[in-house]
């Protein structure tokens, strides 16, 4: 998760997205934020040709670098990502979905595919 300075960096500016191996994935969404801590948890990302896919994609293990996200999954794992509304809440359900999902493919955990 990050802080509310990051997501305060984030805010500032249209900023792209990058993967763990330094490729362009999109440029970012909304920014959703945990109820209790404050911070950040998820994003979504604008994918394809003009953008018009919207996915939602874990912070855990994300910086931002010179104005710019970079998250720990790449861009096939967030086009597999389980299909919920951008422009909605994230329930407790959907944010247990999306973290399961992620996990099966953080780095390290083993397995890398959607």
């Amino acid at each position: 998760m990050l802080g509310h300075g990051y997501v305060n960096a984030l805010k500032q500016a249209k900023s792209s997205v990058y993967g763990p191996e330094g490729e362009k994935i999109g440029t970012l969404g909304n920014i959703f934020m945990d109820v209790g801590t404050g911070d950040a948890d998820f994003v979504t990302v604008h994918l394809g040709l003009f953008g018009a896919e919207e996915c939602f994609v874990s912070l855990d293990g994300a910086e931002i670098a010179h104005g710019h996200l970079h998250v720990a999954f790449g861009k096939e794992k967030i086009r597999h990502a389980p299909p919920l509304d951008p422009a909605g809440t994230l329930t407790d359900e959907d944010k247990h979905l999306l973290d399961q999902y992620y996990s099966r493919g953080a780095p390290g955990a083993g397995s890398a595919g959607p």
